[in-house]
């Protein structure tokens, strides 16, 4: 069963149609560790402690909902999640170092929503390489982290993303970040994002090729600040909220700075 919330309404699932920027989920970047499964990833394979999740060919498939603690190196593998359209899965990203050279490093195939969390204090680096392999374009995957469903970035520890193919963060659904220390070094897109991007409480450096921050839909930024180092063009999107924080942008020959 789902760990999450009880409350009658459930503002995390995807079929939820009301109102509200960020969720209590969202703003949880501390969660109990208390029957969480521990994947340990060691070089060129992992171990699992717990259910849930599975290792193969040097990646790890986390197939259930429920809590993941991560912690270790892939030299060249991939975090997959490929679960129930209902699933809740959290991911407590432990000092991790995942390299993909073919697709992203951490990858959603299938869940209802995804926590991803930067664990107290912890140092955690993904990187992808420059060429994705057949499979992943034809799935269109464009991002050192992909996802196909509604993703949450939060925690308190930082987060180093290297893309060598397309975009840092490429996400289908939305994504909302509300904490951690993020930068993104990419050749086009740091974040493109299909629907809705709403930030707050973190920091985040973007050094992008094209876009820093791409939504077909909406930018909504709350607290926090977003430093672009680099970049074509800034933050692109139909509506775009600064309801505070700090944004400044260096791009090609212009700069400009909101507070």
């Amino acid at each position: 069963s789902d760990v999450c919330s009880s409350d009658l309404v459930d503002e995390d699932a995807e079929s939820y149609e009301g109102s509200t920027d960020f969720t209590a989920n969202d703003l949880n970047g501390s969660k109990d560790a208390y029957s969480a499964t521990f994947i340990t990833l060691s070089g060129d394979t992992a171990t699992v402690s717990g259910s849930g999740a599975y290792t193969y060919d040097g990646s790890v498939y986390i197939s259930n909902a429920g809590y993941y603690v991560l912690s270790g190196k892939l030299n060249d593998g991939q975090i997959v999640v490929d679960a129930y359209q209902s699933s809740k899965i959290w991911i407590l990203l432990d000092d991790v170092d995942i390299y993909c050279s073919d697709d992203a490093a951490i990858r959603i195939n299938q869940a209802d929503k995804v926590f991803l969390t930067l664990g107290e204090d912890s140092v955690n680096t993904l990187e992808s390489g420059e060429e994705y392999s057949d499979d992943a374009l034809s799935d269109g995957a464009g991002g050192t982290i992909f996802s196909h469903d509604d993703l949450t970035i939060n925690g308190s520890g930082s987060l180093s993303i290297t893309a060598g193919y397309k975009h840092g963060i490429d996400a289908n659904d939305s994504l909302h970040i509300t904490g951690g220390d993020i930068s993104i070094s990419c050749p086009q897109d740091g974040i493109h994002v299909n629907d809705e991007f709403n930030f707050k409480d973190a920091g985040l450096t973007i050094a992008a090729g094209d876009d820093a921050v791409h939504s077909d839909t909406s930018i909504y930024v709350e607290s926090g600040a977003i430093l672009v180092t680099g970049c074509y063009e800034g933050l692109e999107a139909v509506t775009i909220t600064m309801a505070g924080g700090n944004v400044t942008i260096y791009g090609f020959g212009f700069d400009h700075r909101w507070f």
